[in-house]
């Protein structure tokens, strides 16, 4: 009995020490004008035969990118520098044979030059480590703790990133709880403009790569407000700090992570308006990602399988629902007033409906197709899909509104992510399509099987005047008969080329192809995309298109069609009545407001 106990306090002991071992990185980059990041990682404690891998995705973007692509000049030693075999398995993992009783160390040089905010990106002023894409994993030792030194150039002298120990001057040395949050955790590395500021008495900070117009100030106050706004919402912000990568450069666009977000802007967005606001969106859509997607997760997403792709049915709701509040938020910080926001919302009901593609993809097969159609469009893709960022934002509208006219003002979608965050993201569970319907309709006392049956799940017609009505608001559409040819043109250098064709429009019908050039409509030359000829046909009018295709010039005859209903205003009704004042002013926190006719 005591040899027993001995021996079970001996395994215990040996156990624990395995568990207690790390994976150790070096980050160098020696060259950086070559682009090349140079890796050593150190399996600490390995044993015999082992495996590392490189992600082939990186959470948030949902896309196989195949980063093993980018990896050359691998090779493996043991830790008294012996020589050992590292053989590559599949596309992205490689075994390596070990001494038994050593450490191995695996050295592998990246290529980066791929500057987006899912890739990681090396030149000779600055560095984005996304670690997905440089930062191999130990298999089966994911949950080890994670070390990371980093040797930069010498002219470059700041690290932004939320890994531990944060925003320290001249820190170099990181530690990640485990791999999910090393690859969390992206790094922006260089001589950015850093501004440190506190939000609700915690750390936050903002690197700015990149030359601009921008105001410290300025965006230290509108992003503070957005934090603020946000966390009323979900009720306290979930983490002790949080870095904000902005690239000040061309572009747009975002991606989250648990306590930071890396965001790509537009040089000259600052004294624009319209662009300026565009970023406050961004960083607000991102942001409130630090609860939805990052916390309060989908079960498709609520673990990683880092080696092939990860379905998920709900990113209606998590990046749909966050799409909604993005703009919501700047309408509540008074970003953007009433007028603007509706203005907002009819293009967001213009953006579905022109897509015929909503009669046959609804958007939670949109969401479980990203992998292979979201990221991946061509030519066909409007008449076969759509957006669950575009939908998604729009569900979430309609929910909210349903919700504050069957609460009688006293409940709203803000109820309904404060009770998914705790009943899920606080519980550290995943959730369902089927728990948002629950949620929905414990705050809300509604049924709400058949709305998720018909617009969720289906490819029903949204609702919009039923539930606008609730609102006060009407959905007035144009009058206009413009004529219609159901073809997108773009002018090259060989000509009109036709770059997409509308289902069931009148060039779909005729028989027009995607890269047809089209040569003439009636015999006189076509010039440009916005052919002048075309402009004097009225719906109904018979022509023939000349185009020539594969070579060879055939005519097409083809009726002129009318232009597809859009809405041409979301406006407040004349005459509401209390229960529709109500619902509005709940809805935007704004009085009720008769318009002045002039």
């Amino acid at each position: 009995m005591q040899k027993s106990v001995k021996l079970i306090f001996l395994l215990t002991v040996l156990v624990g020490s395995v568990l207690s071992k790390s994976v150790h990185y070096n980050l160098s980059m020696s060259e950086p004008h070559t682009h090349l990041f140079e890796v050593e990682m150190r399996l600490e404690g390995a044993r015999g035969n082992e495996v590392v891998a490189l992600p082939v995705w990186t959470p948030g973007s949902y896309l196989v990118r195949e980063y093993a692509r980018n990896v050359q000049d691998i090779t493996a030693r043991s830790q008294d520098g012996t020589s050992l075999i590292i053989k590559k398995t599949d596309k992205n993992h490689w075994q390596v044979k070990g001494k038994g009783s050593q450490d191995i160390i695996v050295t592998y040089r990246v290529y980066a030059f791929e500057h987006s905010v899912r890739t990681s990106y090396l030149n000779a002023d600055h560095a984005l480590v996304v670690p997905a894409s440089v930062l191999m994993y130990w298999e089966k030792n994911l949950q080890r703790k994670h070390h990371l030194h980093i040797n930069m150039p010498e002219n470059w002298s700041e690290i932004t990133t939320a890994l531990e120990p944060f925003n320290q001057p001249g820190n170099v040395d990181f530690i990640a709880r485990d791999y999910d949050e090393l690859v969390d955790s992206p790094l922006e590395l260089g001589n950015q403009h850093v501004v440190n500021f506190e939000v609700l008495g915690k750390p936050h900070v903002m690197a700015l790569y990149g030359a601009s117009n921008y105001d410290d100030s300025v965006l230290v106050s509108d992003i503070t407000k957005i934090i603020e706004a946000e966390t009323k919402i979900f009720g306290g912000l979930p983490y002790e700090n949080y870095s904000f990568i902005f690239h000040v450069e061309e572009g747009r666009g975002g991606l989250e992570h648990a306590n930071s977000s890396v965001n790509f802007i537009r040089r000259w967005s600052f004294n624009d308006d319209k662009r300026y606001k565009s970023f406050l969106a961004l960083v607000a859509h991102e942001f409130f990602h630090t609860w939805n997607v990052k916390r309060l997760a989908p079960q498709g997403i609520s673990t990683f399988d880092y080696d092939q792709e990860n379905y998920v049915d709900e990113l209606w709701m998590a990046e749909g629902f966050t799409s909604y509040y993005d703009e919501l938020i700047l309408q509540r910080i008074g970003h953007v007033d009433k007028e603007a926001y509706l203005e907002v919302l009819k293009d967001e009901i213009n953006t579905l409906e022109s897509r015929p593609g909503r009669h046959h993809q609804s958007v939670a097969e949109s969401s479980f197709d990203t992998w292979i159609k979201y990221y991946r469009s061509n030519e066909h893709s409007s008449n076969a899909t759509i957006s669950y960022y575009n939908k998604g934002h729009l569900l979430g509208l309609l929910l909210d509104i349903k919700i504050i006219a069957a609460t009688g003002g006293k409940s709203s979608l803000d109820d309904v992510m404060f009770k998914l965050n705790k009943d899920f993201a606080e519980k550290q569970k995943g959730y369902t399509s089927d728990d948002v319907r629950r949620t929905c309709e414990s705050v809300s006392g509604l049924k709400l099987t058949r709305f998720f049956d018909d617009f969720v799940f289906g490819v029903e017609p949204l609702p919009y005047d039923e539930v606008f009505a609730l609102a006060g608001l009407d959905v007035d559409s144009t009058s206009e008969k413009n004529s219609y040819l159901g073809a997108k043109l773009k002018s090259s250098g060989s000509g009109v080329m036709v770059t997409s064709v509308v289902e069931n429009s009148p060039a779909w019908d005729a028989g027009l192809n995607v890269h047809d050039e089209l040569v003439a409509i009636d015999g006189f030359r076509v010039k440009s995309a916005k052919p002048d000829y075309f402009r004097e046909k009225v719906p109904g009018d018979r022509i023939i298109c000349t185009v020539s295709r594969n070579g060879i010039l055939v005519d097409i005859h083809l009726t002129v069609g009318f232009e597809p209903h859009q809405i041409s205003e979301l406006k407040q009704i004349e005459k509401p009545s209390d229960s529709q004042k109500q619902v509005f002013e709940k809805w935007l926190g704004l009085p009720w407001e008769e318009e002045v006719k002039e």
